[in-house]
């Protein structure tokens, strides 16, 4: 069976792709600059590596978890945040903060946007045998 997967070098790119996209959402780097003491950007970037991973590379919490560093319940957690609450949130249309994975809905927001808009579909893909 021959299943499509990105190259690793790919991968890089669309997680980049999905983190910067991330950033436009939440305002744009100059709007970054109005939270002096950021913590969360690398696990914004950890986000953005578990959807690309999960979502174009196919590959399962254990293998991701693995590949990043991270615990398997951290991948699920990203990869099944609910992205509507977190976008209500952004919004602040909600008045608590939700019990999701803020970074990996915010990564779920950023990568459907630039799959609605064929931006991922740009970088080459490679064929694998499985």
């Amino acid at each position: 069976m021959e299943v499509i997967r990105p190259e690793r070098g790919n991968i890089d790119r669309m997680a980049e792709k999905v983190f910067l996209e991330s950033i436009k959402l939440l305002g744009g780097l100059r709007k970054l600059l109005e939270y002096r003491n950021l913590t969360w950007l690398p696990s914004l970037a950890e986000s953005a590596y578990v959807i690309v991973l999960k979502n174009e590379a196919l590959k399962t919490y254990r293998e991701i978890a693995g590949e990043l560093g991270i615990t398997e319940q951290t991948a699920r957690s990203i990869a099944t945040a609910d992205e509507k609450k977190i976008r209500e949130y952004i919004d602040g249309r909600l008045e608590e903060k939700p019990r999701e994975h803020i970074a990996g809905g915010i990564a779920k927001l950023a990568y459907m946007n630039l799959k609605e808009k064929g931006e991922l579909d740009d970088i080459g893909m490679d064929i694998e045998k499985c």
